[in-house]
């Protein structure tokens, strides 16, 4: 019955990926260069999609969270609702004339009113002919006027105007922005599991135990946040209860903190995981390092991580995918910062600890055991109040960036 659900819910995923069918393309052209847009029709408006505006973008966030996407297109931020019909363009209120729609996983959003927006952006005007758009220099009377206010509207859509339900998926309503979030701290390791250890013996779980609890006496002292932390002495808890935690809590964001370890012993410095398949040998070394773990547990314990399990898990992730990956590098930067450390560079790789969360979700590897210079550092405690402090500002940075 667990694969018949598991099955079916895959084919809802891939029929959703591909559930998208353009009718056509319309020809940009912008001066010197040229770009296309790929467009279908509901309720006689042409809608392009966040996809496809994505091509001319210079770079994408998408908010799981805030359930809002913004692109940075020629130095002004776009920042799209579902739902709504206004867009938001560097701090500036623009009305679509109809709302943006959510269908097959697709936001989709009117596409001659975005041009016009482009256009107007940068001091021009739109001449349409067919599926030929022409951005020419000077402002015409006759283009209509989409700016409504210097200021952001948060509103979904006005009375009157209402996408076409018959062919849309489900709207997805547009939240305030949170003003507490509940952060789950995951010291890694635990009891039976040491982790890595130092030609000393200094051992990875009571480094990171150490580390974990600073993080949140830091945290705590912050009113933007609410901390929950895995364990908070030395136990063993299999990884799937680590993640089963954070979802039973509703956690917002989920840290699972480590120490790395390598062959190579001049190996050294700070690294952020989210969950992705591996690119680098490393990466892959790295999982495995941490994923140990699981056979410490008793069967019972990890009989449920099935390969199928894993690969359920790793989709649902992807849906946070940009924001643990933002978070990574966001986490990554403050502790290299703060600690002096090289920054090896945020990478995707398969942590069981990581599996089934329902948020955005990273892996620190705050520095190497396996480096002497790296382990004499994790032994002082200032080094690990350092650590902590480059956490905590790469969680404040994040939440901070995320789209109003």
């Amino acid at each position: 019955m667990k694969i018949i659900f598991y099955i079916g819910f895959v084919a809802i995923l891939v029929a959703g990926a591909f559930g998208v069918r353009f009718e056509g393309v319309v020809t940009v052209e912008n001066g010197e260069t040229e770009f296309k847009l790929k467009y279908l029709t509901r309720s006689g408006i042409r809608y392009t999609s966040s996809d496809e505006i994505n091509t001319i973008a210079d770079n994408r966030f998408y908010s799981a969270i805030k359930r809002k996407e913004s692109l940075a297109i020629d130095g002004d931020s776009f920042v799209f609702s579902p739902a709504n019909r206004f867009v938001v363009v560097a701090e500036r209120t623009y009305d679509l004339g109809a709302p943006t729609i959510v269908e097959s996983d697709a936001l989709l959003i009117p596409l001659f009113p975005f041009l016009d927006i482009l256009a107007d952006r940068k001091g021009m005007h739109t001449e349409t002919d067919g599926n030929n758009v022409v951005f020419t220099p000077g402002v015409s009377l006759e283009q209509p006027v989409y700016a409504i206010s210097d200021e952001p509207v948060d509103t979904t859509g006005v009375p009157g105007v209402e996408p076409d339900t018959s062919t849309v998926g489900p709207i997805l309503k547009d939240e305030p922005r949170k003003t507490r979030w509940l952060i789950m701290v995951d010291p890694g390791h635990g009891g039976k599991d040491p982790g890595a250890s130092a030609k000393d013996k200094t051992r990875e779980k009571d480094v990171v135990l150490d580390i974990s609890k600073k993080l949140c006496a830091i945290l705590e002292v912050d009113t933007l946040f609410e901390v929950k932390i895995t364990r908070d002495k030395d136990v063993f808890i299999p990884l799937r209860e680590r993640t089963e935690m954070a979802n039973s809590e509703g956690a917002d964001l989920f840290l699972s903190v480590h120490c790395n370890a390598a062959r190579n012993k001049s190996a050294r410095g700070t690294q952020v995981f989210f969950l992705a398949p591996a690119r680098s040998d490393h990466a892959r070394a790295t999982a495995a390092l941490e994923n140990a773990s699981i056979f410490l547990e008793e069967s019972s314990e990890s009989d449920t991580l099935s390969d199928l399990d894993f690969i359920m898990a790793d989709v649902i992730q992807n849906e946070f995918l940009r924001e643990s990956s933002r978070l990574a590098v966001l986490i990554e930067e403050a502790i290299a910062k703060e600690t002096g450390l090289p920054a090896r560079g945020p990478a995707g790789a398969g942590f069981y600890v990581l599996n089934g969360s329902f948020m955005p979700a990273v892996l620190i590897e705050s520095a190497f055991l396996s480096n002497s210079d790296d382990a004499a550092l994790l032994k002082t405690e200032s080094f690990r109040e350092k650590v902590a402090r480059g956490i905590a500002e790469g969680l404040r940075n994040f939440i901070l960036e995320l789209p109003e």
